[in-house]
């Protein structure tokens, strides 16, 4: 199975759907995903006549943009033409196939409308459990710069784990911010220094932000983290215009404590109004076979397994790691440490068999031109 095996496509063959399209190709490409077509049409009764000329407009159209997909040398999985709620077929569809994304268009609002999303992406982002990816209407471009709020709840470290496996296949520059919300003002009664409290509350945030990047090896890649004070969403919109992102990723909810910055409220405000094509993820990862969310359960292996090694307990060690592999078979940390174990040891038959592995592991997830990246020696 691929990192990205399946991308939902819906489209509504409006000009903000085109956008998607061209985008669906760009993931495709990147990941050597496929591409499953839906169109869902109203369930307004309409007289015979004008529903057979409708139905054969919307299949020409449809067959347009399979041949479009297809000339970019991307598989299309099948071609769907639903009758029903569009963001309920969505839904249901994306369920049913399994998909590890919806790609959508930012769709069409009414003049009045105070947000710039369509109704049916509103209610998607809202009411949907699947990584949404959700393309302007505007130019697709190369992904260059890609942001990632964080505020280290486990919806915002999904939303930063697909941030790095998108960044580290688009080659793009990932941008790590968290937002401290800064004490405003206090009790005459209590004799607080709001510039030395808001002072303790960036060195602790500095702090925990330096603590959460230490659990992730991100060498390879090119990656700036800035931490901001203020208002979360109005810095998340500024930082993403100042900085001219090319995709906001974030998740869907999150926790409140000392800042009272719900993520949920905030992924809200930023997403309406638009700043860039953005993923929202709720309860599942674009690459959800692959991300290691469950990184307590990797570390509390890894970590022994490394010590042992460093002590030259090598026997040990390779008990730790082979008990690793076991349960994560695709984990690249636990590969490099049997290897390094097996070399130690002496057992270069051994090495020479998980580096082989190692290689088809990353070329299968990856790609083949990130298998000289690897270094075992970190």
């Amino acid at each position: 199975m691929k990192l990205l095996e399946n991308i939902l496509l819906p489209t509504d063959l409006s000009a903000s759907s085109e956008k998607a399209v061209e985008a669906s190709i760009q993931l495709a490409k990147a990941f050597k995903s496929r591409i499953t077509l839906l169109h869902v049409y109203s369930e307004e009764n309409f007289p015979e006549e004008t529903e057979k000329f409708l139905e054969i407009v919307i299949k020409e159209n449809l067959e347009k943009i399979k041949t479009k997909i297809i000339e970019a040398d991307i598989e299309v999985a099948d071609v769907i033409m639903e009758r029903g709620v569009a963001f309920e077929k969505i839904i249901q569809i994306a369920q049913d196939r399994d998909v590890n994304v919806i790609m959508v268009g930012s769709g069409s609002k009414k003049e009045n409308d105070n947000f710039k999303l369509g109704t049916t992406v509103e209610k998607l982002m809202r009411k949907n459990q699947i990584p949404l990816w959700v393309v302007k209407n505007e130019a697709v471009k190369p992904i260059q710069r890609i942001l990632c709020p964080v505020d280290f709840s486990n919806s915002s470290i999904r939303a930063f784990q697909n941030a790095v496996t998108l960044a580290e296949r688009f080659k793009a520059e990932l941008n790590l911010i968290h937002v401290v919300e800064p004490v405003k003002n206090t009790s005459a009664r209590l004799s607080v220094n709001v510039k030395e409290e808001n002072q303790r509350r960036r060195d602790l945030k500095k702090k925990e932000l330096n603590n959460f990047l230490s659990n992730y090896q991100l060498h390879h890649m090119k990656l700036t983290k800035e931490l901001l004070m203020g208002e979360p969403f109005l810095e998340i919109l500024r930082y993403a215009k100042r900085n001219k992102s090319d995709l906001l990723i974030m998740g869907t909810t999150g926790k409140t404590g000392l800042s009272k910055l719900l993520m949920g409220s905030v992924t809200e405000k930023v997403t309406r109004e638009l700043p860039a094509s953005f993923v929202t993820t709720k309860a599942k990862d674009i690459t959800d076979n692959y991300l290691e969310s469950n990184l307590k359960g990797i570390e509390s292996i890894l970590n022994p397994a490394k010590s042992l090694l460093k002590k030259g307990k090598y026997e040990p060690a390779i008990e730790k790691f082979l008990i690793g592999i076991k349960q994560y078979p695709d984990n690249i940390p636990m590969l490099k440490g049997i290897i390094k174990a097996y070399e130690a040891a002496g057992n270069e038959k051994k090495a020479n068999y998980y580096k082989d592995y190692m290689k088809e592991v990353v070329e299968r997830i990856w790609g083949d031109e990130y298998i000289n990246m690897i270094n075992l020696d970190e």
